[in-house]
C-alpha cells in the first residue's frame, strides 16, 4: 500500500503550514519504515515528510527540548541529492543522482501517539530536526550494502547497524516512492536536495546524553540536548 490520496492532502497543508511560517522546503524524510512500523500502520511503505531550512542542528550543539512533550532523537542514513529525479524516475536514474551516503540523526516529538499514518502526516512526521554529516560527494558506492551504523548515547553503545536495509527497507525502492509522492506534491526531488532516509534502530528517549551516530570511514555527527 503506497501513500494514498487523503494521505498525501494531509502531507499538502502540513508541509503549506511550514511554508506559510517562513520555513524553506530544503528536502524529504522517510518515516516509520521499519518492518514492526509497516506492520502496525498497515502499509507497505515509508511515509514521507518534507524537511525544511529551520530544522537543521549543528553537530555537537545542544539543543533544548524543554518546550517538546516526547522528544526523541533517531539515528539514521541521509542522503545528497546530486541532480533533479526525473518524474518516475527508474532505479538507475535514482542511484545516478545521489552524491553521498552519510549517517545523520534526527530529533522529533512524539506529542501524540503514531497509531495511524494521517495523525503522523498531520504534523509532518512529528519532525523538529536534523543533522547530516556534510556530503563526500562519493556517490551510491554499494549503497547500504556493506556500510556499518555506529550509535552511542553517552555510555550506552548498540551493537553496529549491518543489515540497513533489512531495518528500514530497499533504499532504491524508498527513493522510488518518495519521488512519487514528492511529484504529486508538484515538487520533485531536487538537484541539492537531502533526504533522511529512516532510523536503524528504534527512537530513543532524548536523555541529555550526548548521541553520536558514524559510519567509519566517512565520519561521525552528534547532537546534545538540556529538557
Amino acid at each position: 500500500m503506497t501513500t494514498t490520496n487523503e494521505q498525501i492532502e494531509i502531507l499538502e497543508k502540513a508541509l503549506l503550514a511550514c511554508q506559510n511560517a517562513g520555513q524553506k522546503q530544503i528536502g524529504w524524510k522517510l518515516g516509520f519504515g521499519s518492518p514492526a512500523a509497516l506492520k502496525s500502520l498497515n502499509t507497505s511503505k515509508p511515509l514521507i515528510g518534507g524537511l525544511f531550512d529551520t530544522g537543521e542542528l549543528k553537530s555537537g550543539s545542544t539543543t533544548d527540548v524543554s518546550n517538546m512533550t516526547k522528544p526523541c532523537i533517531e539515528a539514521e542514513i541521509a542522503a545528497y541529492i546530486s541532480s533533479d529525479i526525473p518524474e518516475n524516475a527508474a532505479e538507475n536514474q535514482i542511484i545516478e543522482s545521489v552524491a553521498s551516503l552519510v549517517p545523520a540523526i534526527e530529533l522529533v516529538d512524539f506529542h501524540t501517539a503514531p497509531s495511524d499514518p494521517e495523525t503522523i502526516l498531520t504534523d509532518n512526521i512529528f519532525q523538529r530536526g536534523w543533522v547530516m554529516l556534510p556530503s563526500l560527494e562519493n556517490g551510491w558506492a554499494s549503497g547500504a550494502k556493506g556500510l556499518e551504523i555506529h550509535i552511542s548515547q553517552g555510555n550506552e553503545t548498540w551493537d553496529p547497524a549491518t543489515d540497513i536495509e533489512a531495518k528500514i527497507g530497499s533504499l532504491t525502492d524508498n527513493l522510488i516512492e518518495c519521488n512519487r509522492v514528492a511529484n504529486i506534491l508538484g515538487r520533485g526531488i531536487k538537484k541539492g536536495d537531502i533526504i533522511l532516509l529512516g532510523s536503524v534502530i528504534p527512537p530513543q528517549p532524548s536523555n541529555g546524553k550526548p548521541f553520536i551516530v558514524s559510519i567509519p570511514g566517512k565520519g561521525e555527527v552528534s547532537l546534545q540536548f538540556t529538557h
